[in-house]
């Protein structure tokens, strides 16, 4: 079986290794970006991506504006997206929920929890997992 793939965008090299070293113990193969645009552009490639983490807080467009693309892109449009940022006003939670967002997570985030979240959403038998006809 093929490992699910993540999508991690985020402008921290801190945060990306830390995402990819959890992520990977626990058997996904993770592809990184530090902003939205080359994580759009990630997203086009021949390695489908199952499953999208965004920051909101990037340079150039904000993760907001990731996850609307992301939406509005018939390829990629229904990967489950979980922000995991510190931005954790009710207002930055709602704006995220207004661009599609599956997911609002706080950082710091335990690992655990991020794990559970990603296999809720991952796992083909779980009650978070998208009905994706025609993928895999």
């Amino acid at each position: 079986m093929k490992k699910k793939r993540i999508l991690a965008i985020d402008d921290d090299p801190t945060a990306l290794s830390a995402l990819r070293q959890i992520l990977t113990q626990k058997g996904y193969d993770v592809v990184t970006a530090p902003d939205g645009e080359s994580g759009l552009g990630l997203l086009g490639g021949e390695e489908p991506i199952d499953l999208a983490l965004l920051d909101v807080t990037l340079p150039g467009m904000s993760g907001y504006d990731v996850c609307r693309q992301i939406r509005q892109d018939p390829r990629v449009g229904d990967i489950p997206v979980i922000f995991l940022t510190a931005r954790g006003l009710v207002m930055d939670m709602s704006e995220g929920e207004a661009a599609g967002s599956d997911l609002y997570l706080i950082k710091p985030v335990l690992a655990t929890k991020l794990v559970n979240m990603v296999g809720m959403f991952l796992s083909t038998d779980a009650p978070l997992a998208r009905k994706r006809a025609g993928r895999r």
